[in-house]
């Protein structure tokens, strides 16, 4: 008889233990959220595969245990695994971060990340949060830059370093093209969550009270974006799962311009509620 196991979806302790130790209980059917982007990720956590027509890339690798189920949700939807020619870590935090080594070993993919996140991996792991879950390090091929977009066959993404909830976070942009020439805008924040911010925390990381300022002005330089598809890099953070069901031939319930405002809007609000009633000073 299966264990009925209930989890506190808003506690990422829960979560982390269900995905480490009973990772198919998080597992998520991939499904197409864009012309050419899939999602590849878990119940919690996203995972995105690009096809560019000349390669895959894929956006975070979820974590250790979890690899497994990125590899088959990409073959589910047609593709070889070892296509991956190109890795694009959103911020070093294990559940995103704890697939790329395996990832990055079997398919031999070019890594890029955060260079602002790399001390994470040299100085301060207890950072990257694994909680003493298996974790390969790793070494990046290349650190983003903001003015040198990211090219491989048809898709090119910008990158922007949006600090605050690591140091090193980073958000994509880049737009898809349907077979009849239609344009989607595609974007996805790094690492929208204010967890890492409060008083206990910074001050347990170290880091200054103006990773609070970095992060508002981070939000208020993408407020304005034209987004027609919003990437979760949490599922929950746009509902992805819950608008699956809504699909058809000629709907798709992702392409929708007002989830990028009302996710940016809504960080905005916490992070200055935050900063209001905080008890440190910069």
């Amino acid at each position: 008889m299966k264990e009925n196991i209930k989890i506190n979806m808003k506690d990422p302790r829960q979560l982390l233990i269900q995905g480490c130790e009973r990772p198919w209980e998080a597992a998520a059917e991939p499904f197409k959220v864009a012309p050419h982007v899939y999602y590849v990720g878990n119940s919690w956590v996203g995972s995105y595969l690009i096809d560019t027509g000349d390669g895959l890339i894929l956006i975070d690798a979820t974590m250790h245990n979890q690899v497994y189920l990125v590899l088959e949700s990409i073959r589910k939807l047609g593709f070889n695994p070892n296509d991956i020619k190109i890795l694009l870590l959103s911020h070093v935090h294990y559940d995103h971060c704890g697939g790329i080594r395996p990832i990055k070993e079997y398919t031999g993919a070019k890594l890029y990340m955060g260079k602002e996140d790399e001390y994470f991996l040299t100085e301060r792991p207890d950072l990257i949060y694994t909680e003493g879950y298996a974790f390969g390090s790793f070494k990046p091929d290349e650190y983003y830059d903001d003015n040198r977009p990211i090219t491989l066959g048809n898709m090119i993404i910008h990158t922007l370093h949006t600090p605050g909830h690591t140091p090193g976070t980073t958000s994509f942009f880049f737009d898809d093209k349907d077979e009849y020439g239609n344009v989607c805008h595609c974007g996805m924040h790094g690492g929208i969550g204010v967890n890492t911010l409060d008083d206990e925390t910074i001050q347990k990381n170290g880091w200054p009270v103006s990773m609070r300022e970095d992060f508002l002005n981070s939000l208020l330089k993408v407020r304005n974006m034209k987004i027609d598809i919003a990437l979760g890099s949490h599922p929950k953070q746009t509902n992805m799962l819950e608008k699956v069901y809504k699909i058809t031939d000629t709907f798709n319930p992702f392409n929708d311009d007002t989830v990028w405002r009302k996710l940016i809007d809504g960080r905005i609000a916490m992070i200055k509620k935050l900063m209001q009633t905080s008890n440190l000073t910069i």
